[in-house]
């Protein structure tokens, strides 16, 4: 009987050492710590308004249970305050344990398995950013057009019409692949919800309740007990969001011959951007240096590579504008080329296999939450 037991507890668990090999090398080395006192929950502010189990995601860890972590969608309900870190007894950091838990997810929901192979090897990250760069620099050296000297003329070294064809190729391939990501993160946590017990009225009125919202005001984080990191997180993200806006969607506007004039609408919204952007970048770099808070304790290679080519997309932004500002054409063109390189690989590598696409799999997880909630109140009525 002891025996059939035994064998019973095994099949349901299904423990993968590897699964938790590659977790702690992730970030989630010091989990083996945890003994389970729980009071990394007690103390987390965003387990009081969700039910965050953070204690059970640490035995996850601990044990190797794959298909438990896959299935869940707590990891993404954490921003990692610190709070839990600060306070566990055992020094077993579970907020860098959820931390590795998203690196994990990532590179499970990623079905082309490139993202688990950026994490786990920083050669190959190396790597791919070298042959992305040498690529972006042999198209600009093969497709820039006449170079003029005697003023700049931006929109003349770099055509319009090219530049925009290769932001829509770039933009339909990372849409693509984030899509296909988020459908199989879908699969893994609503893959037992029965189709009959949700309508695609639901789908979709709480699609609009949900993810709109939390993805521009990435309101967890303001949950939590230290708000500049919020304040951080929100200076990056709305900086780089208004960039794109200005320099994809808006770029016809921006990307001309004319003179960079200093109080056109654009250029204070481009400068504001610009400033925010600087602002958490920096603080980020400071943090991760002196490591002087939980959250910024433990960097990933991935980590760093995120924030070091938003720095060089940045400076290289301001330059290329003061260049074209006191007219100065060749410092504005090489600014602006160099701008594009470290630009490429940071949407082709960070958008949807690293740290840039948890902007999606975070309020989409809040999405996923709460259509369970609804088709399990719909199963216990039933």
């Amino acid at each position: 009987m002891r025996g059939g037991n035994n064998r019973e507890f095994q099949e349901i668990v299904k423990p993968s050492m590897s699964v938790r090999e590659e977790i702690m090398r992730l970030g989630g080395e010091s989990i083996k710590k945890c003994y389970q006192c729980g009071i990394c929950t007690v103390v987390c502010p965003i387990s009081k308004e969700f039910s965050l189990k953070i204690r059970m995601f640490a035995r996850y860890i601990q044990l190797g249970l794959e298909d438990k972590i896959v299935k869940s969608l707590d990891p993404w309900l954490c921003y990692y305050c610190g709070d839990c870190s600060k306070n566990c007894p055992r020094q077993a950091k579970p907020g860098e344990g959820m931390m590795a838990l998203r690196r994990y997810l990532t590179s499970k929901y990623d079905w082309t398995g490139f993202s688990k192979i950026l994490y786990q090897s920083k050669i190959v990250g190396i790597i791919a950013i070298i042959v992305i760069a040498l690529i972006t620099s042999l198209f600009i050296y093969l497709f820039h057009g006449p170079i003029i000297m005697d003023k700049v003329e931006l929109n003349t070294f770099a055509p319009l019409h090219i530049i925009e064809k290769a932001d829509h190729i770039i933009f339909i391939i990372l849409t693509l692949l984030l899509l296909t990501n988020l459908f199989k993160m879908y699969k893994f946590v609503m893959g037992n919800i029965k189709k009959s017990q949700l309508s695609i009225k639901t789908y979709i009125i709480e699609f609009i309740k949900v993810v709109p919202l939390n993805f521009f005001s990435q309101k967890m984080l303001g949950l939590c007990t230290n708000k500049r990191y919020w304040i951080i997180h929100l200076s990056i993200f709305f900086g780089y969001v208004t960039s794109f806006i200005l320099f994809v969607i808006l770029l016809p506007c921006v990307h001309t011959n004319e003179p960079f004039l200093l109080f056109n609408p654009l250029s204070i919204v481009g400068i504001f951007a610009t400033i925010t952007l600087l602002y958490g970048i920096i603080t980020s770099i400071y943090g991760r240096i002196k490591r002087n808070q939980p959250i910024w304790e433990y960097s990933h290679f991935t980590d760093w590579t995120f924030i070091i080519l938003l720095l060089i997309i940045t400076i290289t932004g301001i330059l290329t504008g003061i260049f074209r500002l006191i007219g100065l054409p060749m410092a504005t063109y090489l600014s602006y080329s160099i701008h594009l390189i470290a630009d490429v690989p940071f949407l082709i590598l960070m958008v949807p296999f690293a740290k840039w696409s948890h902007l999606l799999y975070r309020p989409f997880a809040l999405y996923f939450e709460r259509l369970i909630e609804i088709s399990s109140l719909k199963g216990v009525k039933s």
